[in-house]
């Protein structure tokens, strides 16, 4: 007999196989979004925007895309707009 411990096994490195789980009919996609119209655009970068009728006169309106700085809700609200505002009134699809 020898001196020499035992030899311990080699491990298998090999990935285990795969067991596939059987699912149940997948749940119907989620309605897409209704699509929102803009009523003005980002002079920018060109992001759509809507002015909320809640929102007070001395509001500042930023971008919510690049964050530009628009003008005040009263300079939405005018007729005609200002030319200091740095939106413009988004094209209407019919």
């Amino acid at each position: 007999m020898s001196d020499e411990p035992k030899r311990r096994p080699i491990l298998s490195l090999k990935n285990p196989p795969k067991v596939v789980v059987p699912q149940g009919p997948k749940p119907p996609a989620p309605p897409p979004p209704p699509a929102v119209q803009h009523d003005w655009k980002c002079k920018p970068c060109g992001a759509g925007l809507s002015i909320e009728a809640s929102l007070a006169d001395d509001v500042v309106i930023r971008c919510p895309a690049c964050n530009a700085k628009l003008g005040t809700v009263a300079d939405f609200r005018a007729d005609p707009p200002p030319t200091k505002l740095r939106a413009r009134p988004a094209k209407r699809t019919p």
